[in-house]
């Protein structure tokens, strides 16, 4: 425990960064994405933005943005922790648990969606 603790604190800013995001990673990257690309057969892309991209570009247009967007979650991450606020870590902790959380629900309204062929919006407005 304290041999990686030495070793996350002499780390650069990129592999803590790295460390840091893997559920944002594994939920909001790669489980919508691949999520995504099997409800497609069962439904319909309900992001407008992200259905006239996908309809002229393709599926892989989806992960271009969401590497985009850790990329803008990346400079985030420099600016937070470059200021000297006491909260810059507690900050960090609930920015990537909000988008880590939002890769969850999203995962989870695509399954449903593939499984019993109503998403979550539609199971709200419907009520």
């Amino acid at each position: 425990m304290v041999l990686k603790n030495i070793l996350v604190a002499g780390s650069d800013p990129f592999t803590q960064f790295l460390g840091d995001i893997k559920h944002i990673v594994l939920f909001y990257v790669l489980g919508d994405f691949i999520t995504t690309y099997h409800a497609l057969d069962h439904g319909f892309e309900e992001n407008p933005f992200l259905a006239i991209l996908m309809d002229e570009f393709g599926i892989w247009s989806m992960l271009i943005m969401k590497v985009v967007f850790i990329g803008i979650i990346y400079w985030y991450y420099l600016t937070i922790m470059s200021t000297g606020s006491v909260w810059k870590n507690y900050i960090w902790l609930a920015t990537r648990s909000a988008v880590s959380l939002l890769g969850i629900f999203l995962v989870v309204n695509n399954l449903l969606v593939i499984f019993s062929k109503c998403s979550l919006v539609q199971f709200f407005t419907s009520y």
